[in-house]
């Protein structure tokens, strides 16, 4: 056994002695009294993923573990802290953090003059007040209300088809021109007379202006395309606002020992995942080390007799470049997570696993295919220490032995407010354009 395997061996096992210790003491992150599990049924959990968060007053008090649809509804599982007692009226609701934010559970206790709720039973679903979805079905209303009120003006400015008549408004202010001119002959009532008669006098230019479709309000009134493009326009911005707010955004950043060749390998990504099941990842890759590529020449000393001497000769060349680009898109299925584009700026494939609800995942990367040359195959780990922070390990390079590598280290995995506001606001002002 060979020093470098002795020293890779021992990393390993000190790895995962440290996950070990490190999950034994972070698995409970709510209370010192352990955790209870209870299920819901929701009609509807667009936006909640596997750990989103159980809140109650602002707090963090337990997570969301599993998701499957039962019938035409979602059934979820949340785990919450053990200290906290349930009743038989207790709700709850699936919440935004933000106008962008991330979705989570809003946890209601119940009344405590109702029956304990036991642990395994089911949470009654609420009324999430004041969520961004209810914000979007008002303001669907709203639109639908405008177009109501334009309506009704329009069949108020229309004639009657009877000769002359004018419009209805025209012959109410008719009649309010032969009230005020009533007026006028009772001394006491004569000044209200000449208001009311410059009142009508003033609301009949107006309506004549709108009658002709000048202004904003007579183009809205007058020219129906004008109508058509405010209902789609507020129809976009509702569609609009209901894909970023089910968009999640996701920073990556990993780094680890390479302790074969020496230095480190680093790893930055995003991903936006627009849905539970499917993800795109855009990011780079540093190191140290270029790619080293052997060619082979055999060459037979004195071809003309038999048995002859072959002489071998190798010949070495690296490539210099330490940064790649990575674009991938990943599919789920259950806890398998395959991934297919660019690993290192050239394609390739990877299959990911995970445990103990996504607490450790495994993967398999296999890239980097050339002819005469052997592909690259990276083996590794990631284990969740103390949410957003991770151990990561594993053997890189392993077909290439001049390459070949076991390497050590860690990362940081959290959700980015400020750049899912950006990556909201760019996607508005392209479909505004």
């Amino acid at each position: 056994m060979t020093s470098e395997l002795k020293a890779g061996l021992f990393v390993l096992s000190a790895a995962a002695a440290i996950v070990y210790m490190s999950t034994r003491l972070t698995q409970n992150q709510y209370s010192f009294s352990g955790t209870k599990r209870y299920y819901s049924v929701s009609q509807d959990a667009t936006g909640l993923l596997q750990k989103s968060k159980v809140k109650m007053a602002g707090l963090d008090i337990g997570q969301l573990i599993n998701m499957e649809l039962t019938g035409k509804k979602a059934r979820f599982t949340v785990e919450i802290s053990g200290s906290l007692v349930l009743h038989t009226d207790a709700t709850i609701a699936a919440k935004s953090l933000g106008f962008l934010g991330d979705k989570y559970l809003e946890l209601s206790p119940g009344s405590e003059d109702q029956p304990i709720l036991e642990e395994g039973g089911m949470i009654k679903e609420g009324f999430a007040t004041g969520s961004l979805d209810q914000l979007t079905q008002k303001t669907s209303q709203l639109v639908d209300n405008l177009k109501d009120i334009t309506d009704i003006l329009k069949e108020s400015l229309k004639g009657n088809g009877e000769g002359t008549d004018g419009t209805r408004l025209d012959r109410i202010l008719d009649n309010m021109e032969q009230f005020s001119e009533g007026l006028a002959e009772m001394d006491k009532l004569g000044d209200l007379a000449d208001q009311l008669t410059l009142i009508a006098s003033n609301v009949r230019d107006v309506t004549d202006r709108v009658n002709r479709g000048e202004g904003t309000v007579g183009k809205l009134l007058k020219d129906n395309e004008t109508v058509d493009r405010l209902n789609q326009t507020l129809s976009g911005v509702n569609k609009l606002v209901t894909k970023a707010d089910k968009m999640q955004v996701l920073v990556d950043a990993k780094s680890g020992a390479l302790t074969s060749i020496g230095g480190s390998v680093t790893h930055f990504s995003l991903t936006l995942q627009p849905t539970y099941d499917k993800y795109y990842l855009f990011g780079v890759t540093v190191r140290p080390q270029g790619i080293t590529q052997t060619t082979t020449t055999y060459t037979t000393n004195q071809p003309n007799q038999p048995g002859s001497s072959t002489s071998i000769q190798e010949n070495k060349v690296v490539d210099d470049s330490k940064l790649g680009i990575d674009l991938q898109f990943a599919k789920r299925f259950g806890d398998a997570v395959f991934r297919i584009g660019l690993f290192e700026t050239t394609g390739g494939v990877a299959a990911d696993y995970n445990f103990w609800e996504d607490r450790i995942k495994v993967y398999t990367e296999l890239y980097r295919f050339k002819r005469g040359d052997s592909p690259q195959l990276n083996i590794g780990a990631e284990a969740l220490v103390y949410k957003p922070f991770y151990l990561w390990g594993g053997y890189d390079y392993m077909l290439s032995k001049d390459n070949r590598s076991i390497f050590i280290g860690g990362g940081v995995r959290f959700s980015d407010q400020d750049i899912k506001t950006l990556v909201g606001a760019a996607i508005a002002g392209s479909s505004l354009r």
